[in-house]
């Protein structure tokens, strides 16, 4: 197909981690490995992506602006009127944001809806929780989220419980397309064993990847620790690390527990490599690519029936009820001490990925929305009125 000129958008592109990232960085490759000429526009902000962009041929834009700490937003574009970011976006035949709910990806679509461009959004979320502060202005945003999502051509929801909650704001029509993962960066065929002497640990292997926040549900992951014989990881940062740290020596289970912090991303592979086990205990989630990660390793998974999850996993693993830590042990004893279930689980998991999530299809389903809008884009298609 003809070449297009691509922008994604968003706020939350690195150095703010999280799943947005991931799938904005890997959509950029992907579609740039396809033959479109794509550019990453974010805030003005050191990514520590540059360099890999660069080799991938794709391009780097940064908006100005003032970042509200913490939940990494531009607010400067925030207090903008949209057509502000019409001259960066003219050059473009499709603008697509990533994340339904931040302001530049909001604006830029919008800009680019009144420019005649192909306008898209993918909504990540299944609510307002992914931080106290957002979640606040939120509510008194009520009416901006409701005047932005009239504005898209085309929204995509990452899940069906994504496209539920987006559709209490908008008619805009929404398919839904999964996120997507690598298949050849999350290989299933490490040696488990060394890979656990060299981080030091006997015995079985539970991990946890991801934000450290109130609605990740790792406390109850903790508290189910007590009745698992076992190691936990938990890898990532976040405000509730400190608490979650005085909350496992409180019940005398620190010594069963390894706090990571941050770590690289290319250092993720070997860790879900070492794992038996991977768990994903969210009492709120739009999707977990963490669990495509795992199940792209071969690794069998638990999760909580929250948001898009039980969608992901569709009997390739187990999946409980929020909150509780007693169904939450179980279930990961009944992987450790069932080999031949966890090995079932780990294969069928695997399978899943490379028939439903490799990016070269996600990026395919993706290309193809953009030509549709493409072909229903004309003069007379454009949202008129007043932007905010």
């Amino acid at each position: 197909m003809e070449s297009l000129k691509i922008a994604l958008v968003s706020d939350w592109y690195y150095p703010k981690v999280g799943g947005v990232a991931v799938h904005m960085h890997d959509l950029a490759i992907h579609l740039s490995r396809r033959g479109h000429e794509v550019d990453i526009i974010t805030n003005d902000l050191k990514t520590g992506k540059e360099d890999e962009l660069k080799g991938e041929g794709v391009g780097l834009v940064k908006v100005p602006g003032h970042v509200m700490e913490g939940v990494g937003i531009n607010m400067t574009v925030f207090a903008r009127n949209a057509h502000n970011l019409r001259p960066i976006l003219e050059k473009y035949d499709v603008v697509h944001g990533q994340h339904a709910f931040t302001p530049l990806a909001l604006k830029a679509v919008s800009s680019a809806r009144k420019a005649g461009k192909g306008a898209l959004l993918t909504t990540h979320s299944v609510n307002f929780e992914n931080s106290k502060t957002l979640k606040m202005l939120a509510k008194g945003a009520f009416p901006y989220f409701k005047y932005y999502l009239k504005n898209p051509h085309r929204i995509i929801a990452v899940s069906k419980a994504s496209k539920e909650f987006i559709k209490k704001f908008t008619d805009v029509p929404v398919d839904i397309i999964y996120n997507g993962i690598s298949l050849e960066r999350f290989r299933n065929d490490w040696d488990r064993e060394s890979l656990k002497n060299e981080l030091g640990i006997e015995g079985p292997l539970i991990l946890y990847v991801g934000r450290i926040e109130p609605r990740k549900g790792i406390g109850v992951l903790i508290s189910a620790m007590r009745n698992i014989d076992g190691n936990l990881v938990i890898v990532g940062n976040g405000s509730t690390l400190p608490l979650l740290r005085e909350k496992a020596r409180h019940l005398g289970i620190l010594d069963k527990i390894r706090f990571m912090g941050h770590v690289e991303y290319s250092r993720l592979p070997g860790l879900y490599g070492a794992s038996d086990v991977f768990v994903l205990p969210s009492l709120s989630e739009a999707f977990g690519i963490v669990l495509l990660e795992a199940m792209a390793s071969g690794v069998p998974v638990v999760g909580t029936s929250a948001g898009g999850i039980p969608e992901i996993i569709d009997g390739c693993g187990i999946v409980v009820t929020p909150g509780n830590a007693d169904e939450l042990a179980d279930a990961v004893n009944l992987l450790l001490n069932n080999q031949n279930l966890a090995g079932k689980l780990g294969k069928l998991g695997r399978r899943r990925v490379e028939k439903l999530y490799d990016w070269r299809i996600i990026a395919k389903k993706i290309e193809s929305a953009y030509v549709e809008v493409l072909n229903g884009v004309s003069n007379d298609d454009k949202i008129g009125g007043p932007d905010f």
